[in-house]
């Protein structure tokens, strides 16, 4: 049974127990920082469990792609190196939304496990958390698993958790026996809990009771829920019965693809060479799921995870092949998964050169980090450790991941000092002010909520529901104090679709003070102010919109949507948006694409967007149900959260739908005009362009005219020729310096015998101090040049120009002189800096002082 028969099969199984197919969410998570990427199947149901959400239905069935490759769950280092530890992976999983619970959740897996995969009931056992005694009945009075094959442990093996915080509970876990020859030499203590590789997890079965706040507190949910885990990569190879993962239908095709480029057979080589195999294998497809979710390698967050992945798969793909191997096994994972997952097709160029790109850009500093640490591990084979400084030098001079510097010292049977490690790295993100804690995000209950009335109004009288005042919930603040305040209704829009907070005044017992910031808290929309009198909860409270700055906002942001639109119609459906910011002032539009952009085809978004806008198209804003909105073409963003119930979507008929949270104009004509005032490339496939509209371009249009006709009157020529004006001086500009240029050559030529005999010996050391008027710093080093090699001595040679100073200092070869010696002094004593070698200085002063030539002949004679 291969691994499309098995995914459809799943799918059957449950469709047909009245669970709804749900799509796998994107790798990137929808608004929640406690997640780098998308771990397990519930993570899209994370608010159902919470209570936050309701759905239509309250059973559910899907197979999602996860990743676990940093944070809590991080498998990177095991991978490669076991038969089933892997980056990414495809989670199949049933889920009950206060529906069933355990009883039906514990059949259903039997089932499904030994009527539909026919595994042999004799080698499945089951382990079940230590208290929970109603998992246990069932699986021993109504499935029939005897005692022998049931294991209760502890809440490491048997207690599941998201994150630090968020739904969890106790679970139970069906493993298969394999067999005495995988196991470990301790043949009485081997069993589930064992890591060998005897007994293998097949699923999890979680059953969410609590939602563990900060500190480790367990709440129970209000509602109880079944969350199961299965992986799809596990299953085939129980089902295909291979000895790992790595050997079933899913990673054997990327594997042959490696003995193509590489002329390696896989089967032929040791364990360290396949495990190279293996890296390759699974990062090749969690690097490419990744980019094409919308992710891109960075030096934070998930994008420095992505990062680590990319730069591991290098280092072991030089133990296979010299060439950079590693994109072109993205075409593998395309032609694999590109039905399922649209979004690889999509973006397969992308994929491609984004990774080219990064491995290129590593090439260089993986080298030289390699001879770092070789010279390393020959100098200190008595300590056989890295230091933590040493390993944070590599890390932040040559882009060197900890767990790459594991793998090579691990090869050398070296160890890594990680606490000394982490100790550097904390000491940077303190110098860089990094933060990570919101005090302010715990404070309310999320029973706590503010009605958002910022679409229909710009000003609402309220009254205050929570006072916060020096991090604690209070009942009232007196006059003069910094607080936040929380009211049952707000117009105050926070952020959506990348646009920024609203500014604005809020009035409290007839006084009007300045917003000083508004974010959410936890469900409450705060609002920061300076009290201008003593308030209380309960106190009336007016809260106004800064009209012009929501105006402004409103103009930019549905300028972003048709920014978007146009670059699709125009380029394809490879565009993909990255991120976004709507300034009153700007929009800023990250996207994906992987070809430039010339200023020819700039000016064909420019002229389509302005052509929408001429044809003052109404809006047409509706909330509808997340399938709906997709059938009716809506645009929906990785990182952007939606109820699949109900999401507002945002359309421009004929142009552009979009699911949208934002605030818009009425019609595209309120927009004015539509200007692009940059374009720039923030990585391989990634680009951002700004821009402005309304009010900010006109006057850019102003300000353009203005100094065109300014030029115009200077030139005396028509506008339409300024530009020809000014190419034309240009050229005229660079013949004329060229001439000085050639003058100067000549001059110096005729003054270079002159200078030559006000050589001084000195020491005997030939030397000469010489100020030259209006030289350049290219001038100075060409004559210091040729008056070492007319004759052989110190020449310190200066110049001002414009009112700077430059030096240029040259030592003949055989003069014993150190310059670096000079340069300290000329530093220390006149201030006077500078740089290069122990034979040649060149530097910069605002002036030069008279005494330095005489102060300088004293210093040689006293060498």
């Amino acid at each position: 049974m291969n691994s499309m028969q098995i995914r459809q099969k799943f799918f059957d199984f449950f469709i047909k127990r009245n669970h709804e197919k749900v799509s796998s969410s994107s790798l990137i998570p929808a608004q929640d920082p406690t997640l780098l990427f998308a771990n397990a199947g519930m993570n899209q149901f994370k608010d159902v469990f919470l209570g936050k959400e309701k759905r239509s239905y309250t059973r559910a069935v899907s197979i999602q792609k996860c990743v676990r490759a940093g944070g809590k769950h991080n498998d990177l280092e095991n991978v490669g190196f076991t038969k089933r530890h892997l980056t990414f992976f495809e989670m199949m999983g049933n889920f009950s939304f206060g529906d069933y619970f355990k009883k039906d959740a514990i059949h259903f897996a039997w089932d499904f496990l030994t009527k539909e995969m026919n595994l042999p009931v004799d080698k499945l056992h089951a382990t079940i958390y230590l208290t929970d005694d109603q998992a246990y009945d069932i699986w021993h009075k109504e499935i029939g698993i005897p005692e022998s094959r049931m294991h209760r442990l502890g809440e490491k093996e048997n207690f599941w958790q998201m994150g630090e915080t968020g739904p969890c509970g106790p679970c139970t876990e069906i493993h298969i026996d394999r067999g005495a020859e995988f196991g470990c030499k301790d043949m009485a203590q081997c069993g589930p809990a064992c890591d060998c590789d005897r007994f293998l997890e097949i699923w999890n079965l979680v059953f969410m009771q609590f939602d563990r706040q900060p500190g480790g507190v367990d709440k129970p949910l209000k509602q109880t829920g079944v969350d199961t885990g299965m992986g799809l990569e596990r299953l085939c190879a129980v089902v295909q019965d291979k000895d790992s993962v790595y050997q079933t239908d899913i990673f054997m095709p990327i594997i042959e693809r490696i003995e193509q480029l590489t002329g390696k057979q896989y089967a032929k080589q040791d364990a360290q060479v396949q495990a190279a195999f293996h890296v390759l294998a699974d990062h090749i497809r969690s690097s490419t799921l990744i980019i094409a979710d919308g992710g891109a390698p960075s030096n934070e967050g998930r994008g420095y995870v992505l990062r680590k992945i990319i730069r591991r798969a290098a280092l072991f793909a030089q133990k296979l092949s010299s060439n950079n191997i590693f994109p072109e096994l993205s075409r593998v994972v395309v032609e694999q998964l590109g039905g399922i997952y649209p979004e690889l097709k999509t973006n397969a160029n992308l994929v491609y050169k984004i990774l080219e790109s990064e491995i290129s850009k590593f090439a260089t500093n993986l080298v030289r980090g390699q001879s770092m640490l070789e010279k390393y591990f020959q100098e200190h084979q008595k300590e056989k450790n890295v230091t933590g400084q040493q390993a944070f030098k590599l890390y932040d001079t040559y882009g060197f991941p900890i767990e790459l510097i594991r793998v090579m010292a691990q090869e050398k049977g070296f160890t890594v000092d990680d606490a000394g490690f982490e100790k550097e790295m904390a000491k940077q993100q303190e110098q860089s002010g990094k933060k990570t804690t919101d005090e302010l995000e715990h404070l309310l209950p999320d029973s706590v909520t503010s009605e958002f009335t910022g679409y229909n109004e710009l000003e609402t009288a309220s009254t205050i529901s929570h006072i916060i005042h020096d991090g604690k919930v209070v009942d009232s603040a007196p006059a003069g104090q910094t607080v936040w305040v929380v009211a049952k209704e707000s117009p105050y829009f926070i952020v959506g679709g990348g646009q920024v907070p609203d500014q604005g005044t809020i009035i409290v017992g007839n006084k009007e003070t300045p917003l000083l910031q508004v974010r959410y808290i936890n469900n409450g929309i705060g609002a920061q102010i300076q009290t201008p009198i003593a308030i209380n909860v309960g106190d009336a409270i007016t809260s106004k919109v800064d009209l012009i700055w929501r105006v402004k906002a409103m103009k930019n942001h549905t300028a972003t949507h048709m920014l978007q639109s146009a670059l699709i119609e125009l380029f394809g459906k490879t565009i993909k948006q990255s991120g976004s910011l709507v300034h009153p002032d700007y929009l800023r539009f990250d996207f994906t694409y992987h070809e430039n952009l010339s200023a020819a085809d700039l000016q064909r978004v420019e002229d389509l967007v302005n052509k929408k806008i001429m044809d003052n198209i109404p809006l047409n804003i509706q909330y509808m149900s997340l399938p709906e909105a997709i059938k009716k073409g809506a645009l929906a963003f990785f990182g952007d959260k939606y109820n699949p119930e109900q999401v507002r979507m945002v359309e421009i008929p004929h142009f552009s739908v979009e699911l949208c949270g934002g605030t818009h104009v009425r019609s595209t004509g309120d927009i004015g005009v539509f200007k692009i005032t940059d374009i720039s490339a923030l990585s391989a496939g990634h680009r951002r362009i700004t821009a402005v509209t309304g009010p900010r371009a006109l006057e850019l249009f102003q300000e353009t005219f203005a100094i065109t006709k300014n030029l115009g009157n200077e030139f005396k020529v028509q506008k339409e020729h300024v530009l020809d004006a000014v190419f034309k001086q240009k050229d005229e500009l660079k013949k004329a310096q060229h001439e000085i240029k050639q003058l100067k050559k000549q001059m110096y030529a005729l003054q270079i015998p002159q200078w030559l005999e006000q050589v001084e010996t000195i020491n005997s050391i030939p030397f000469l101090y010489q100020s030259i008027a209006d030289a350049t710093n290219e001038d100075l080093k060409e004559l210091a040049q040729q008056l070492s090699t007319k004759k052989p001595g110190f020449y310190f040679l200066t110049s001002m120009s414009d009112g700077k100073g430059m030096y240029v200092a040259q030592i003949s070869p055989g003069i014993n002189i150190d310059l670096k010696k000079i340069a300290t002094h000329l530093k220390d004593s006149y201030g006077i800096r500078g740089g290069g070698t122990d034979k040649f200085l060149q530097g910069g002063a605002p002036s030069f002082d008279t005494r330095l030539k005489e102060d300088l002949k004293k210093w040689i004679k006293e060498i």
